[in-house]
Protein backbone atom coordinates (compact mmCIF):
# COMPACT_ATOMS: atom_id res chain seq x y z
CA UNK A 1 0.00 0.00 0.00
CA UNK A 2 1.55 3.26 -1.19
CA UNK A 3 1.63 6.76 0.16
CA UNK A 4 -0.89 7.68 -2.30
CA UNK A 5 -3.39 5.78 -1.45
CA UNK A 6 -4.37 7.61 1.61
CA UNK A 7 -6.70 10.73 1.59
CA UNK A 8 -4.98 14.50 1.58
CA UNK A 9 -6.62 14.77 5.17
CA UNK A 10 -4.79 11.62 6.43
CA UNK A 11 -1.67 12.56 5.00
CA UNK A 12 -1.75 16.25 5.94
CA UNK A 13 -2.47 14.81 9.75
CA UNK A 14 0.13 12.21 9.84
CA UNK A 15 2.31 14.80 9.03
CA UNK A 16 1.76 17.34 11.55
CA UNK A 17 2.17 14.76 14.40
CA UNK A 18 4.81 13.26 12.81
CA UNK A 19 3.58 9.65 11.86
CA UNK A 20 3.16 7.37 9.36
CA UNK A 21 -0.17 7.37 7.50
CA UNK A 22 -0.86 4.23 8.18
CA UNK A 23 -1.63 4.96 11.90
CA UNK A 24 -3.75 7.81 10.98
CA UNK A 25 -5.74 5.68 8.66
CA UNK A 26 -6.47 3.23 11.45
CA UNK A 27 -6.87 5.73 13.94
CA UNK A 28 -10.00 7.21 11.68
CA UNK A 29 -11.68 4.07 11.55
CA UNK A 30 -11.31 3.59 14.48
CA UNK A 31 -12.65 7.05 15.47
CA UNK A 32 -15.52 6.88 13.06
CA UNK A 33 -17.22 4.35 14.77
CA UNK A 34 -18.17 6.82 17.64
CA UNK A 35 -17.49 9.99 16.23
CA UNK A 36 -19.98 10.46 12.92
CA UNK A 37 -18.15 13.76 12.73
CA UNK A 38 -14.72 12.70 12.16
CA UNK A 39 -14.69 13.10 8.04
CA UNK A 40 -10.72 12.78 7.43
CA UNK A 41 -11.00 9.77 5.46
CA UNK A 42 -13.48 11.32 2.91
CA UNK A 43 -11.14 12.36 0.10
CA UNK A 44 -11.38 16.05 1.48
CA UNK A 45 -8.89 19.15 0.19
CA UNK A 46 -5.70 20.61 2.15
CA UNK A 47 -8.59 23.84 2.31
CA UNK A 48 -11.16 21.61 3.85
CA UNK A 49 -9.07 19.86 5.89
CA UNK A 50 -7.48 23.15 7.37
CA UNK A 51 -11.28 24.33 8.12
CA UNK A 52 -11.99 20.98 10.31
CA UNK A 53 -9.05 21.21 12.03
CA UNK A 54 -9.85 25.26 13.28
CA UNK A 55 -13.53 24.35 13.68
CA UNK A 56 -13.33 20.65 15.03
CA UNK A 57 -10.33 20.35 16.89
CA UNK A 58 -12.06 18.15 19.28
CA UNK A 59 -12.48 15.26 16.41
CA UNK A 60 -8.95 15.87 15.28
CA UNK A 61 -7.53 15.90 18.35
CA UNK A 62 -8.96 12.55 19.37
CA UNK A 63 -8.32 10.83 15.98
CA UNK A 64 -4.47 12.16 16.65
CA UNK A 65 -4.29 9.93 20.31
CA UNK A 66 -5.61 7.15 19.06
CA UNK A 67 -2.78 7.60 16.12
CA UNK A 68 0.00 7.92 18.65
CA UNK A 69 -1.33 5.09 21.12
CA UNK A 70 -1.58 2.84 17.59
CA UNK A 71 2.12 3.79 16.84
CA UNK A 72 2.74 2.58 20.43
CA UNK A 73 3.95 6.21 21.47
CA UNK A 74 1.97 6.64 24.78
CA UNK A 75 3.44 9.66 25.93
CA UNK A 76 2.93 12.17 22.76
CA UNK A 77 -0.84 10.54 22.80
CA UNK A 78 -1.15 12.35 25.96
CA UNK A 79 0.94 15.29 24.94
CA UNK A 80 -1.28 16.06 22.58
CA UNK A 81 -4.17 16.43 24.28
CA UNK A 82 -2.38 18.52 26.47
CA UNK A 83 -1.45 20.54 24.31
CA UNK A 84 -5.56 20.58 22.71
CA UNK A 85 -6.83 21.19 25.94
CA UNK A 86 -3.95 24.29 27.15
CA UNK A 87 -4.73 25.56 23.73
CA UNK A 88 -8.50 25.72 24.08
CA UNK A 89 -8.75 26.20 27.97
CA UNK A 90 -9.88 22.84 28.82
CA UNK A 91 -7.38 21.32 31.32
CA UNK A 92 -8.87 19.64 34.63
CA UNK A 93 -6.89 22.42 36.57
CA UNK A 94 -4.55 25.28 35.86
CA UNK A 95 -2.17 26.36 38.55
CA UNK A 96 -2.02 30.49 38.19
CA UNK A 97 1.17 31.91 36.32
CA UNK A 98 3.65 33.52 38.66
CA UNK A 99 5.72 36.46 37.28
CA UNK A 100 9.01 36.14 35.85
CA UNK A 101 7.80 32.10 34.57
CA UNK A 102 8.21 31.55 31.35
CA UNK A 103 8.53 35.50 30.28
CA UNK A 104 10.14 38.65 31.42
CA UNK A 105 8.48 40.02 34.92
CA UNK A 106 7.16 43.20 32.56
CA UNK A 107 5.55 40.87 29.87
CA UNK A 108 4.11 38.86 32.33
CA UNK A 109 0.37 40.32 31.70
CA UNK A 110 0.44 40.12 27.87
CA UNK A 111 -2.31 38.03 27.25
CA UNK A 112 -0.86 36.23 24.14
CA UNK A 113 2.43 35.91 26.19
CA UNK A 114 0.40 34.01 28.98
CA UNK A 115 -1.14 31.50 26.44
CA UNK A 116 1.57 30.91 24.89
CA UNK A 117 3.33 30.02 28.68
CA UNK A 118 0.57 27.67 29.44
CA UNK A 119 0.34 25.74 25.68
CA UNK A 120 4.81 25.17 26.19
CA UNK A 121 4.64 24.43 29.54
CA UNK A 122 1.79 21.64 28.97
CA UNK A 123 3.87 19.92 27.14
CA UNK A 124 6.32 19.62 29.10
CA UNK A 125 8.53 22.09 28.27
CA UNK A 126 10.94 24.12 30.84
CA UNK A 127 9.80 27.83 31.25
CA UNK A 128 12.60 30.23 32.60
CA UNK A 129 12.48 31.32 36.38
CA UNK A 130 13.94 35.27 36.35
CA UNK A 131 13.47 38.05 38.32
CA UNK A 132 14.18 40.64 35.19
CA UNK A 133 17.74 40.68 36.15
CA UNK A 134 19.15 37.37 36.91
CA UNK A 135 18.07 34.22 35.80
CA UNK A 136 16.87 31.90 38.58
CA UNK A 137 16.58 29.08 36.35
CA UNK A 138 17.01 28.00 32.68
CA UNK A 139 14.08 27.67 30.00
CA UNK A 140 12.58 28.63 27.47
CA UNK A 141 11.36 32.34 27.12
CA UNK A 142 8.48 33.84 25.35
CA UNK A 143 8.41 37.93 24.18
CA UNK A 144 5.64 39.90 22.35
CA UNK A 145 6.38 41.64 19.68
CA UNK A 146 7.68 45.28 21.34
CA UNK A 147 7.20 47.20 17.61
CA UNK A 148 3.53 47.47 17.83
CA UNK A 149 3.31 46.01 14.30
CA UNK A 150 2.69 42.76 14.90
CA UNK A 151 -0.01 42.41 17.74
CA UNK A 152 -0.83 38.77 17.02
CA UNK A 153 3.05 37.13 16.96
CA UNK A 154 5.14 35.99 20.64
CA UNK A 155 8.36 35.08 20.07
CA UNK A 156 10.10 32.25 21.73
CA UNK A 157 13.78 31.95 22.78
CA UNK A 158 14.10 27.52 23.20
CA UNK A 159 15.20 25.98 26.38
CA UNK A 160 18.91 25.23 26.66
CA UNK A 161 17.83 21.55 26.78
CA UNK A 162 15.37 21.27 23.74
CA UNK A 163 18.05 19.89 20.74
CA UNK A 164 18.42 16.86 23.28
CA UNK A 165 15.25 15.91 23.50
CA UNK A 166 13.63 13.10 21.75
CA UNK A 167 9.66 13.23 20.59
CA UNK A 168 6.98 15.40 19.76
CA UNK A 169 8.22 18.18 21.78
CA UNK A 170 11.77 17.70 21.10
CA UNK A 171 14.42 18.86 18.87
CA UNK A 172 15.07 21.97 17.25
CA UNK A 173 11.82 21.65 16.13
CA UNK A 174 9.36 21.19 19.07
CA UNK A 175 8.71 24.32 19.94
CA UNK A 176 7.32 24.69 16.16
CA UNK A 177 5.55 21.56 16.30
CA UNK A 178 3.96 22.21 19.70
CA UNK A 179 2.39 25.54 18.24
CA UNK A 180 1.51 24.41 15.47
CA UNK A 181 -0.20 21.62 17.12
CA UNK A 182 -1.80 24.24 19.37
CA UNK A 183 -3.62 26.06 16.36
CA UNK A 184 -1.22 28.85 15.64
CA UNK A 185 0.53 29.97 12.83
CA UNK A 186 4.21 29.58 13.08
CA UNK A 187 7.27 30.39 10.57
CA UNK A 188 9.57 27.51 9.93
CA UNK A 189 12.87 28.93 10.63
CA UNK A 190 14.38 30.44 13.30
CA UNK A 191 14.47 33.91 13.55
CA UNK A 192 17.78 35.93 13.75
CA UNK A 193 18.69 35.10 17.62
CA UNK A 194 17.41 32.07 17.61
CA UNK A 195 13.87 32.69 18.30
CA UNK A 196 11.05 31.33 16.94
CA UNK A 197 7.81 33.19 16.02
CA UNK A 198 4.24 32.16 15.98
CA UNK A 199 1.38 33.69 15.58
CA UNK A 200 -2.06 33.58 18.09
CA UNK A 201 -5.16 31.93 16.24
CA UNK A 202 -7.00 35.47 16.25
CA UNK A 203 -4.81 36.97 13.91
CA UNK A 204 -3.95 34.01 11.59
CA UNK A 205 -6.03 35.77 8.43
CA UNK A 206 -4.26 38.56 9.18
CA UNK A 207 -0.50 37.61 10.43
CA UNK A 208 1.21 41.04 8.90
CA UNK A 209 -1.46 43.84 9.46
CA UNK A 210 -0.38 47.10 6.90
CA UNK A 211 -0.30 50.62 8.81
CA UNK A 212 -3.07 52.44 7.36
CA UNK A 213 -2.71 54.96 5.30
CA UNK A 214 -3.28 58.73 5.69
Amino acid sequence: MTDTYYSPGVRQLAHEIGLDPSHVAHAVRLASRTFARVQVTTGMSLDQFRRLFTQDRHSIAIVANIAMRHASRRDDAQLLMDIYKAAVGRLPYERPLHTGVGTLPECHGHPHVQAAVRILTAAGLPPIHTDGVHELRPGFQVLPDDTGDLPGWVFIAPDPGAKGRTGFAGGDLGYLAVMRWAGWGVITERLPGGLYAACHPDHRDNPFPTAPTS
